[in-house]
């Protein structure tokens, strides 16, 4: 934007909202909406909180200005007519003060400007129609624009620049004629048509307003604009973000009740809800813990010695080899291990495997005592079975006390607690995340490789991977992580003035759910194309997470996101697989499928115990 200014003008004036500084929501009026969720609003009549705060503040404005004499008014009017609507107009005038200060943030390209001019000697002045008062543009100014430079607001002065008299007394200021005079703004009538025709020199920015069809708090919220061209950070934005937000307010809230000391996140599913904890819990202790259900299942044997646990559910026999990372015996390579047991458990013997537990399982333990994981501890991890935390268990015996937290839950424990579904319920949501269950694990997984073996030289420690994912696959979690810091920045300035319970996070995530995940876009579902997602222990298998074929009952049933399945299937046959998919994901049937899911669970716990 320098190069575009003229050289010759005597005095630049400059827009302030959306042109200096910016809110990181969709539309100013969502400011409102933020003041009701401080939970600050107190009606005269209970009847009034049906309407809304918005649009009593709104209301209010049109009123204020109705009764003024002046071109311009001041929230001091807007709020003594709001005061014939709540009890305590004071208070929250001061939440919404307080918001704004808390949201509004340089647009650094155009400040830049700014300063450069100041630097040069150039005057330099603001000009903006806004009902905050004077003192407070003054604070934002300096805070993030410059300090020094002249603010002419039409809320102190009563004049409009939609009118041109806010102009004319920058002009008179200065002594100035208009044609010395060039305006930068983002408003095409108040920052363009009008100065243009009083004779200013004028330089449009852009305009910054979207699309907003917004039905939850979260979607308030916009991304950055170097992200309008990038879907994932836009993804990581308008979906991780939000999720990580709710699900860390979830945990901080319950291990504040519980007087929990330290929070442990597990790799690699966690590491950006880590990150929102940490920002809305500065002062809690948290660490980030390099596990897998891989790294932990060779030496929780060593711990646990239940041999039947290594025959759990149906696996091939390579698979049962790979998952303890022993070379398999050709000649039963291809049995079934769980009929021919004599012959797999030889195979071990003859194997390093047994030595190999026992040291894996005292390196683990190390490990876990460099961490500090002792005491009373929360274990965070993003679903489903728990089996993290058993395995946890069964290493470390009684060393600590711990109580997991899981974004959904499958398995019912007294010691686990899921903050989306629990125990499969509601039916609902955990029939939302399940049928897109790949997609969702990948929108959360760090830009690394799953870890396969904790290992330790000397007195450091390190970590063996598996080489299970391509690097430019990496890589693409790294957009997602990128637009997901940024929500997390975004929301975190106003977080703690916000007291919103997770029921209002709950039904915002439902809502973005049912757009992201459920009825995604085209444009979401390209964003996934050529991506593959690695399921089972350790990535056993692997698949292209968007299946474009034509529709067929095989396809469904081996597709990863049957959602966008469904939703790109044409002709009769798309027909028939959504109304398919809308039974099958249904909460009755998914309730049938779980009653089923739940009754295997006790069978097999019943086996080994008796084992």
């Amino acid at each position: 934007m320098l190069e575009q200014l003229e050289k010759n003008k005597k005095l630049y004036s400059f827009d302030l909202f959306d042109t200096l500084i910016s809110r990181p929501l969709k539309r100013p009026f969502h400011v409102f909406d933020l003041v009701e969720c401080t939970g600050v609003v107190n009606y005269r009549f209970s009847g009034f909180s049906v309407f809304g705060f918005r649009r009593w503040r709104v209301m209010a404005e049109r009123v204020a200005r109705k009764l003024s004499k002046k071109e311009d008014i001041s929230i001091w009017q807007i709020y003594r007519v709001l005061g014939w609507v709540v009890l305590n107009p004071a208070m929250v005038l001061k939440q919404e003060l307080a918001l704004e200060r808390a949201l509004l943030k340089p647009i650094p390209e155009n400040v830049h400007v700014v300063t450069s001019l100041v630097d040069q000697g150039k005057q330099c002045c603001i000009v903006t129609d806004m009902y905050l008062p004077l003192w407070f543009l003054r604070k934002i100014v300096q805070e993030h624009v410059a300090h020094g430079v002249k603010i002419f607001a039409s809320s102190s002065f009563g004049a409009t620049k939609h009118s041109g008299n806010l102009y004319k007394l920058v002009a008179e200021h200065y002594g100035l004629d208009f044609s010395e005079i060039q305006h930068v703004g983002d408003n095409h009538y108040s920052d363009c048509i009008v100065p243009e025709r009083l004779g200013l020199a004028v330089n449009r920015m852009p305009d910054r307003s979207v699309r907003d069809s917004s039905r939850s708090i979260f979607e308030y919220f916009t991304p950055h604009d170097d992200f309008q061209d990038n879907t994932l950070a836009k993804l990581g934005y308008s979906l991780v973000g939000p999720a990580c937000v709710a699900f860390a307010k979830f945990i901080k809230d319950d291990v504040e009740r519980r007087g929990i000391d330290k929070v442990f996140f597990c790799a690699r599913d966690t590491y950006l809800i880590k990150e929102a904890f940490d920002k809305l819990a500065a002062e809690a202790t948290s660490r980030y813990l390099r596990l897998s259900r891989r790294a932990l299942y060779v030496p929780a044997f060593s711990c646990h010695k239940n041999k039947e646990r290594l025959f759990e559910r149906r696996i091939s026999g390579r698979e049962f080899f790979e998952r303890i990372d022993v070379v398999p015996p050709e000649n039963i390579v291809d049995l079934d291990p769980c009929k021919n047991k004599p012959l797999f458990m030889q195979a071990l013997k003859e194997s390093d495997f047994f030595q190999r537990s026992e040291e894996d399982a005292t390196v683990l333990l190390d490990y876990l005592k460099n961490q500090d994981f002792s005491g009373n501890v929360a274990l965070v991890d993003l679903g489903w079975r728990g089996t993290l935390q058993e395995s946890l268990k069964s290493v470390i015996g009684k060393q600590c006390k711990m109580t997991g937290y899981y974004f959904g839950s499958i398995v019912r424990s007294e010691d686990r607690h899921g903050f989306y579904f629990d125990d499969c319920t509601p039916r609902r949501r955990f029939s939302r995340i399940f049928q897109a269950l790949p997609v969702f694990e990948f929108l959360f997984t760090e830009p690394v490789r799953s870890l396969k073996r904790i290992c330790r030289n000397n007195d450091e420690f390190s970590y063996e991977y598996v080489d299970d994912e391509q690097q430019k696959q990496i890589e693409l979690r790294q957009e997602i992580a990128k637009g997901c810091r940024q929500f997390i920045e975004d929301y975190g300035r106003v977080a703690n003035i916000l007291h919103c319970d997770s029921r209002l996070y709950l039904r915002s995530l439902d809502v973005l759910f049912n757009r992201y995940l459920i009825k995604p876009d085209t444009e979401i579902i390209e964003a996934f194309s050529g991506i593959g997602h690695a399921e089972g222990f350790g990535g056993s298998k692997y698949a292209q997470i968007v299946n474009k074929e034509a529709f067929t009952f095989s396809g469904y049933r081996n597709s990863y996101w049957r959602a966008a399945y469904v939703f790109t299937a044409k002709g009769f046959m798309g027909f028939l697989g959504r109304r398919l998919h809308s039974v099958v994901y249904s909460p009755m049937v998914v309730g049938l499928i779980y009653k089923r899911h739940g009754l295997a669970l006790k069978t097999g716990r019943l086996k080994r115990s008796r084992a």
